[in-house]
């Protein structure tokens, strides 16, 4: 009797190594392809733009490869895992932002002064370091981030509908 229960102990030894191995192999596999995935985006750093209005708000944000859109005060965001070729985009655009001189870019009109527009901004985030806009009107970036800016809206648009 003890032989028969020594064989089976040795037996679910063995088959519980398999296991946890097999395991093992799967985990190193889904860490590999999370890897990847953020080595593709890692360049374009998290990011929020943000539009404020009396009776409208939106805000987009990218953080590690995944667009969150909000459409209003207080919602739960929806979100998508951005596409490679637009988060190609928007690294190429992003690349050409003087990220040291955003916060004293002139604004090109100044509607939202009397609610003619929506103010925004947008702001990058780099390990500890935050690069805030200054305010300008929604629709109206400063020509310095205008490009990305309406890239960034029209991929979360595109996303949206």
């Amino acid at each position: 009797m003890k032989l028969v229960a020594f064989f089976f102990s040795l037996m679910s030894f063995f088959t519980s190594c398999k296991c946890n191995k097999m395991a093992t192999q799967n985990d190193a596999i889904a860490n590999n392809k999370e890897s990847e995935l953020v080595l593709q985006t890692s360049n374009l750093p998290k990011l929020v733009y943000q539009e404020t209005s009396r009776g409208g708000f939106r805000k987009i944000s990218i953080n590690e490869g995944v667009i969150y859109v909000v459409s209003a005060q207080g919602a739960k965001p929806v979100y998508w895992m951005l596409k490679k070729e637009d988060n190609q985009k928007l690294l190429d655009l992003y690349k050409k932002i003087a990220l040291d001189k955003i916060n004293s870019l002139k604004a090109p009109t100044e509607k939202r002064f009397y609610d003619g527009a929506p103010i925004a901004n947008i702001s990058f985030i780099i390990e500890n370091q935050t690069y805030t806009s200054t305010d300008f009107d929604g629709g109206f970036p400063p020509k310095e981030i205008e490009a990305f800016i309406n890239e960034l809206i029209l991929i979360a648009e595109k996303l949206n509908n």
